[in-house]
Formats: C-alpha cells, structure tokens, sequence
C-alpha cells in the first residue's frame, strides 16, 4: 500500500522541529502545530486541484524538470537550525507555491493565519518549508526517475480524498476557494488507482510510478546525449585535421607542403620558346630598346 502524502509530510514536522520553528517564528508551538495542520492538507490537495486541470500536471512536470535540487532540504530539520537558514531554505518552496496556487496563494495564506493564530508571515514559512521538502522529492524523482505528468496526477488523484477530509473543519473557507469539494480519488482499487506500492522507500528514492512515457523519455535523453558527444568529437576532429594543415605566413591560406614551387626568377631561355616569341611580337630581347616595331634588338642597332 502507497505511503499517504499527508502522513509523509506531517512525519517531517516532530516535537522537537515544531518547538525549534516556533521559536524561529516567534509563535506559540501550539499555534504553530495548528498552522502545520492547517497547511499541510492545504498544500497537498491544492497541488492535486493543480494536477486536475488541463494541462496543469504537464504544467508541473515542467516546472520540476527546471529546478536544481542539490541543495534543496530532504527533510524540515535540515532547513531550521537557524532563522537565517530557515528563510533561505524557502526559496524553492515558495515558487513551487506560486506555481501552484497562482493568485489564490495569498488568501489561503490569510485563511489559515486566522484559523491558526499566527502571523500570516509564519503561516507563509511553514508552508514553504513543507513545499521545498515536496518540490525536493518531486524535483529528483522528475529528473532521475521519469516521473511524468501522468503517474504524478495518478499518484495525487490517487489520495486526494484524504486531502479533503485532513482539512480542518475550521478551514472550510480554504476548502471553497480552492475547489476541494472535487478532491475526490477515482473509483477502484486503490493498486489501480494509484499503482503498487508508489511512494514507499526512502526520502531520496519513494518509488514513485513511473509509465512508458518516461521510460521512453529519458532513454531519449540518453541517446541525445550521446549523439551530441559524438558530434563534439568530430568537430573536435576536424578542427584539430584544419589547424595541423600548412598555412602561408601572409593570409593564412592552407598550402600543399608537397607541391614543387618554382621561383619567379626562372625564366625559359630555350630556343623553341625564342621562336614562338619572335614569330609573335617580332623580338625576343629587350622590348625597350629604342627603334621601329619588330627590329628593336639593341644588337642589330649597332650594325
């Protein structure tokens, strides 16, 4: 049986981590431990009201496949042992939140700041740090599993009337502006609603299902990869072939290293050619030596 979401998430926040993030927030730990209730369920049954639109699971998978989630926490403790590196550790959790609440994020906010107690600021930060956890699971599962747009709207459509009845029944207004009342999981077992034994494993590895589609996309990555190595190679190749060619020293033009030159100042002093250019011009010498044209031969001047 799949891990459920809800447990997954709460499990994050221990006595201990709510007493540290009270303290960093300068909340109650009850008020606090009412904000993490309130927005876990918030957090979860949004995504899936996300998923459920047209194109929004697509829209996701996108947004997943752009992160980098090397530093991203994979669990709340790692992100509050001090305020500073609290505030920087939301960072992925906030855009994941904007990506999926759009404009209704600051309303939902100050819903769950009234139920709660607590400051909407805090509210804020106790749902970014539940988001960077689950952007963070999401993110690796997306870049190094496969996950696709359909096995994450199977897996959340898979458990979303648990979102809906972990709503505190004083949140009914989160409840209405996000839609919940459609967070209903798919009639049939849960193995073909949801897959077998999705989510379960470690943090760093959930098993989360995967489908053909990402099969086929990440064997396509792969290929890709390697034609583009191949490519490089016989750039690289062609390069190196160009620039061990012989290159004058005036324009840089590639020369034969084997071809015979002959200097300018040979010239063909052979009887034949002698002929051919006395028949033709009248004169095989010096074509500046004063007289008429065709006897100017300096030789023949002095006779």
């Amino acid at each position: 049986m799949a891990v459920h979401l809800i447990s997954y998430l709460k499990e994050q926040f221990t006595p201990t981590v709510v007493d540290q993030l009270s303290s960093a927030l300068n909340e109650s730990s009850a008020n606090t431990l009412k904000a993490i209730n309130g927005t876990l369920p918030t957090l979860l049954g949004g995504l899936a009201r996300r998923v459920q639109a047209t194109g929004g699971a697509s829209s996701i998978v996108s947004f997943l496949d752009k992160g980098d989630y090397g530093n991203t926490p994979l669990d709340v403790s790692q992100a509050i042992d001090a305020k500073s590196n609290t505030v920087d550790s939301n960072a992925p959790g906030r855009d994941f939140l904007n990506e999926i609440f759009e404009d209704k994020l600051t309303r939902a906010t100050e819903l769950i700041s009234t139920y709660s107690g607590t400051k909407p600021q805090s509210v804020q930060t106790i749902m970014s740090l539940a988001g960077s956890v689950l952007v963070g699971v999401l993110g690796r599962q997306e870049q190094e599993k496969g996950l696709t747009a359909e096995s994450l709207k199977t897996l959340l459509l898979g458990q979303a009337t648990e979102f809906r009845k972990t709503l505190p029944t004083g949140l009914d207004g989160v409840g209405s502006l996000l839609g919940f009342d459609d967070l209903v999981t798919p009639a049939g077992q849960q193995t073909e609603v949801q897959g077998t034994d999705n989510f379960s494993g470690t943090v760093i590895n959930p098993n989360i299902p995967k489908s053909p589609e990402g099969d086929r996309r990440h064997e396509n990555v792969r290929w890709l990869r390697w034609a583009m190595i191949a490519i490089a190679v016989l750039v690289l190749g062609l390069l190196v072939q160009k620039c061990s060619e012989n290159q004058n020293s005036t324009d840089g033009i590639s020369t034969d290293s084997t071809s015979r030159v002959e200097s300018n100042e040979v010239e063909d002093t052979s009887a034949a050619t002698k002929a051919s250019v006395e028949e033709a011009h009248g004169q095989t010498t010096d074509s500046t030596a004063p007289g008429p044209l065709g006897i100017r031969d300096s030789t023949k001047l002095n006779r």
